[in-house]
């Protein structure tokens, strides 16, 4: 009775999809104190950068506080490789997201309003749409990403801004074409705070993963990462590498070859690129 209790369970774990350890190999690892990257320093004009986003071929663009002018950057070398602004001058703004959709650049700031244009030549300058999304009355926004499959983006709330929970933080699916939010996503602020052992989690950035649908959000103030699938269920947080590393992780991306990209802000010194390996076989999204 005992053996063919013990060979019913074993099915059952067979049957259920029980990993291996070639599978577990093959996750995605979120990157955490002692992950093997690169970091670069990056030029003055980024000291205050708040976002990034890469193009299908694989160019990096960067947006910094205050001034719509997006950089295209050398992930490999940290180098810049050109400028362009929105209008000229330059529009002003709190600037906190960037991201690439159907060949045209959008900028988001933590009013809920985008900006988008088709990219320039180093020096130009490009006129930009503008559209009002409303959520800004909501959340400050901060954080930018894009679905290319579906048209959409995607904007994280970072705090309430009406009379709602202060938890009650959302990821918002806005559609480019019907020029309206087509979904909110709940982000599991208490369950990423459990796993990160912190008082709070304050979204500063976020991509989506095109492998698997899922979202990598950081946090600038709790120096966090959480990874969260398409329905906004967490599957894991973790605590990035301490201040020396990580002053203030504004800006995510994920490269089609698996790398993570995280931007900090400079404050006094210099703004840093970070470069890691994040899958452990060298998985591409």
């Amino acid at each position: 009775m005992l053996l063919k209790r013990i060979l019913v369970i074993a099915l059952f774990l067979l049957a259920s999809g029980c990993e291996t350890a070639d599978e577990a190999e093959r996750q995605p690892q979120l990157p955490g104190t002692g992950t093997a990257m690169q970091q670069w320093r990056l030029p003055d004009a980024l000291r205050e950068i708040s976002g990034l986003a890469l193009t299908p071929d694989g160019r990096l663009l960067a947006v910094a506080d205050e001034k719509a002018v997006i950089y295209e950057l050398n992930y490999v070398d940290g180098k810049l490789v050109r400028a362009f602004a929105f209008e000229e001058p330059p529009l002003r703004g709190d600037f906190e997201g960037i991201a690439w959709l159907n060949d045209r650049v959008y900028l988001a700031t933590s009013d809920g309003i985008l900006y988008s244009a088709p990219a320039g030549a180093d020096g130009e300058h490009v006129e930009a749409a503008r559209t009002d999304t409303g959520l800004g009355t909501l959340c400050e926004i901060e954080g930018l990403a894009e679905n290319t499959r579906y048209d959409r983006l995607y904007l994280v709330c970072k705090e309430r801004r009406d009379e709602g929970d202060p938890e009650d933080l959302r990821i918002f699916e806005w559609s480019v074409g019907e020029q309206k939010t087509t979904r909110s996503i709940a982000v599991p602020v208490a369950g990423i705070r459990r796993q990160l052992g912190g008082d709070g989690f304050h979204p500063s950035g976020l991509v989506l993963n095109r492998a698997n649908g899922h979202f990598l959000v950081v946090a600038a103030r709790e120096r966090g990462l959480a990874e969260l699938d398409s329905d906004g269920l967490l599957i894991e947080a973790r605590l990035l590498a301490d201040a020396g590393r990580h002053r203030q992780p504004e800006g995510i991306e994920l490269t089609s070859s698996g790398k993570l990209l995280l931007a900090d802000e400079g404050g006094e010194g210099k703004a840093r690129l970070a470069v890691y390996e994040v899958w452990k076989d060298g998985v591409s999204r």
